[in-house]
C-alpha cells in the first residue's frame, strides 16, 4: 500500500479504517534481515580466484569495521523503536476490543435500568392515583397510639371503614394483617390469584408489597422476604423480622408458600437468565422451553452458567448494578428459618392434588367466611418436581445433587422433600 492510498483512507474513513498490523510485521522482518547483511560477503561459486576475491573482500570488511559498526548500532536502535512502536499499537488494539466489550455491556445495563425505572414510574403513578382518590374520599384521621396513617393505603369505600382498618375497630375488629410470602420462584403469584379471587370481601385490601403495622389491619400483604441473607427482588430480613414480631405478638398471620427447592432452583435459573439476556420477565419454564427435553439439552449445554448461578457466583449478575440472588443452599436454609416462624406453611405440589383443601386452610387461619362448597380452584400449571426428569437425563446435574453438602440436604429433607 503507497503511501498516498493510505492518506486517501485516512481522509476518507479516519475513524473506520482498520490497520493492518502484519503489514507492520512484515517491515520489521525485512529491517532485521537487511540489517544483517549489513558488512557481510556474499558468497560466490568454488574455485581459486573466487576464493581469493573472497578473502580480499573479508579483508576489506574488517578494515572498515571502524565504518560499518555505528551503522550496525544504527540499525539495531531503529529495530527496537519499530518492535516498540508494533507492541504499543498491539497493545492499543487489545484495550480497544476490551473497550467495545464493556461498552456494550454498559449499553445492555442501562437498557435494563432503564426498564427498571418504567416499571417503578407506573407504580408510582398508581399509588399517586390511589392517594388521591383516597383524598377525595374523605380525610383520614390519625389512629390511636399515634401511628402513621400508611401512604400506600388503597382508596376505601369511606373513612369510617379506613380508619376502622387501621384501628382494628368496629367490623374489622376480629381481622388480622395477613402477609402471603414465598421466596423467589415458589408459587406466591398463584397463591396471591387465588386470593384476589376467593377470599371475598377481603380481596380489596390486597396489596402486591409488604408494609408494616403497629396493630391488626384488615390489609393483605404479599411479597418475596428473607429471613436472614440480602438478596436481589427479595425484600430485606429487617421486614421479615418486623413481620415476625407482630406474629409473635398475635395481630398478624404468616401464610409461607413454598416448593421442592430443586424445581425453584431451575426455575430462578432459567427467570434470570433470560431476564439479563434478553430483557424479558418469564412467568415459568413453559414460556421458554417447549418440553422438557429442550430444557435438559439447556442444561447440558450451559451447565458452567447454571452452576455459576446456584454457587450465587457475583459474576452471574455482572451486568445488573445491586446485589446477587441467593445461592441454592442459602435459598434452602431461607427456607427452613420461614418454617419455623409461619403461621400457617403451604407445599405448592399439595395445591396440584387437592387446591380447594390447601385453599381452606388460608381462609381458616385468616378468619374469614367463606362458602367452599361452592368454589372451583384451580390448580398451578407448574408440574411437580420437574427437576427428576433433568437429574435422569443430565449426568452433571445429577453430579451436582449428589455433590451438595450435608447439611443443605439435610435441611431438604427436614421441610418434607426428597433429594
Amino acid at each position: 500500500m503507497t503511501t498516498d492510498s493510505r492518506a486517501a483512507k485516512l481522509r476518507t474513513l479516519p475513524c473506520v479504517w482498520p490497520y493492518d498490523l502484519e503489514e507492520l510485521r512484515r517491515a520489521l522482518a525485512t529491517l532485521e534481515q537487511l540489517r544483517n547483511q549489513v558488512g557481510t560477503v556474499n558468497p560466490r561459486p568454488p574455485g581459486w580466484h573466487n576464493d581469493l576475491l573472497q578473502l580480499i573482500k573479508k579483508s576489506l570488511a574488517r578494515a572498515l569495521a571502524w565504518y560499518t559498526r555505528p551503522l550496525h548500532e544504527y540499525h539495531a536502535a531503529l529495530d527496537r523503536s519499530l518492535e516498540e512502536i508494533l507492541h504499543a499499537v498491539e497493545y492499543l488494539s487489545t484495550n480497544l476490543v476490551a473497550l467495545d466489550e464493556r461498552v456494550a455491556h454498559t449499553e445492555k445495563r442501562d437498557a435494563i435500568m432503564a426498564v427498571s425505572m418504567r416499571e417503578q414510574l407506573e407504580l408510582v403513578h398508581q399509588e399517586v392515583q390511589a392517594l388521591l382518590s383516597l383524598k377525595k374520599t374523605a380525610k383520614l384521621e390519625a389512629p390511636a397510639g399515634g401511628m402513621e396513617i400508611d401512604r400506600k393505603l388503597p382508596a376505601y369505600e369511606d373513612s369510617r371503614t379506613a380508619n376502622n382498618i387501621l384501628r382494628g375497630n368496629g367490623s374489622a375488629a376480629n381481622d388480622r394483617t395477613a402477609y402471603v410470602i414465598g421466596l423467589f420462584g415458589t408459587g406466591r403469584l398463584y397463591l396471591s390469584q387465588l386470593m384476589l379471587q376467593h377470599i371475598g370481601e377481603r380481596a380489596k385490601y390486597f396489596r402486591d408489597e409488604i408494609r408494616l403495622h403497629s396493630g391488626p389491619t384488615s390489609m393483605i400483604y404479599s411479597g418475596h422476604v428473607t429471613v436472614k441473607y440480602v438478596s436481589r427482588q427479595q425484600d430485606l430480613p429487617a421486614i421479615m423480622s418486623g413481620i415476625a414480631e407482630a406474629v409473635q405478638a398475635r395481630f398478624a398471620d404468616s401464610i409461607f408458600i413454598f416448593r421442592h427447592p430443586l424445581d425453584s432452583l431451575l426455575t430462578n435459573w432459567i427467570w434470570w437468565r433470560t431476564y439479563i439476556r434478553d430483557n424479558r420477565m418469564v412467568s415459568g419454564i413453559s414460556q421458554v422451553y417447549k418440553d422438557s427435553d429442550d430444557l435438559c439439552a439447556d442444561v447440558e449445554q450451559n451447565f458452567f452458567e447454571f452452576k455459576a448461578f446456584a454457587e450465587g457466583d457475583p459474576d452471574f449478575y455482572a451486568v445488573l448494578p445491586g446485589p446477587r440472588f441467593l445461592s441454592f443452599s442459602e435459598f434452602v436454609e431461607e427456607t427452613a428459618l420461614h418454617l419455623q416462624s409461619a403461621t400457617l406453611t403451604l407445599q405448592l405440589e399439595d395445591f396440584m392434588i387437592d387446591p380447594l383443601k390447601e385453599f381452606s386452610k388460608i381462609a381458616e387461619v385468616m378468619s374469614v367466611d367463606l362458602d367452599l362448597g361452592g368454589l372451583q380452584i384451580a390448580p398451578p400449571r407448574t408440574k411437580p418436581y420437574g427437576y427428576l426428569a433433568v437429574k435422569e437425563k443430565v449426568p452433571r446435574f445429577k453430579a451436582f445433587i449428589d455433590r451438595l453438602n450435608a447439611e443443605t440436604k439435610r435441611r431438604i429433607e427436614k421441610i418434607g422433600y426428597h433429594v
